[in-house]
């Protein structure tokens, strides 16, 4: 999903509990949340042809889980997903071109490591990205003692 149509949803990790006095309190449910991918694929028909053969023969009709590359803010990653089955590949064609409408659910949404580890710094620098690569340079510049 490089360069179909997307978007993504995700469930909260916590609820809040509604007591009948006093304030509400939030209670963890999990970390393991899925992404729910609803995108549109767009194909010239003899890729149509290899995606329906993908989807029908490979993954049963849209049975099996697959590791499908996602374009997100974090750039190009791997994800686990599946099919789910509401408005599974409704497909239209249009001048030569198949539009095939889907929901995927992603086992979680997938942040890089690099990320995660510089988090403080990229939330706390005004031009993060600026100072990344000075940081970057500076650090590979100092020579192992």
């Amino acid at each position: 999903m490089q360069r179909a149509s997307k978007s993504r949803s995700q469930p909260a990790a916590f609820t809040v509990a509604e007591p009948r006095r006093g304030y509400g309190y939030r209670q963890a449910v999990g970390t393991d949340t899925p992404v729910i991918w609803d995108c549109i694929f767009r194909f010239r028909a003899q890729d149509a042809v290899r995606f329906q053969l993908w989807f029908t023969v490979q993954l049963q009709r849209g049975l099996l889980e697959f590791t499908m590359p996602i374009l997100t803010e974090f750039g190009l990653l791997d994800h686990v997903c599946q099919f789910l089955p509401d408005g599974l590949l409704d497909a239209t064609e249009e001048g030569g071109v198949w539009t095939f409408k889907a929901s995927i659910m992603a086992r979680a949404q997938v942040v890089p490591d690099a990320y995660t580890e510089a988090a403080d710094l990229i939330i706390g620098l005004p031009d993060w990205l600026t100072w990344a690569e000075i940081l970057d340079l500076s650090i590979a510049a100092v020579p192992e003692a």
